[in-house]
């Protein structure tokens, strides 16, 4: 059961401890940790080929531009040939929220937006309250 709720408060961000968890909680603050964003899109049919190009461009383009970028993957689901997943591993709360304002971003997501059906993110690990706030608003 707290395996279950342990995924489930990652997924929100929070952490859960147990009687038998050392704190290091309270050592460090929220959001300085690494943290794993999935993104899983769907692009609509026949679009999938624009999808793969702007995708190149942009990994291309975070990878030359942000540091705190520790892992950044785009990969087609092998069951699904509209779907497709970035997987992206952050140094902090910090990296996320300097990707979340990378021109390069802004400028992909605005462009793939029309190619997709369906766009959804997932977070794990300790995400400040900045970070969430400015993936949300995104």
């Amino acid at each position: 059961m707290k395996e279950i709720l342990s995924l489930f408060a990652l997924v929100l961000g929070l952490s859960v401890a147990s009687a038998s968890d050392t704190n290091h909680e309270t050592i460090s603050a929220k959001g300085h940790k690494p943290l794993v964003l999935i993104a899983r899109l769907n692009s609509l049919p026949g679009k999938s080929s624009a999808v793969i190009a702007l995708s190149a461009a942009a990994d291309k383009a975070v990878e030359e531009k942000e540091p705190g970028m520790l892992l950044h993957t785009f990969d087609r689901n092998p069951s699904d040939k509209l779907g497709f997943v970035w997987t992206e591993v952050y140094a902090n709360s910090a990296a996320l929220e300097f990707h979340l304002q990378n021109p390069d971003l802004i400028k992909y997501l605005t462009d793939v937006n029309p190619l997709l059906a369906s766009f959804t993110v997932e977070l794990y690990g300790e995400v400040s309250q900045a970070a969430v706030d400015m993936l949300e608003a995104t």
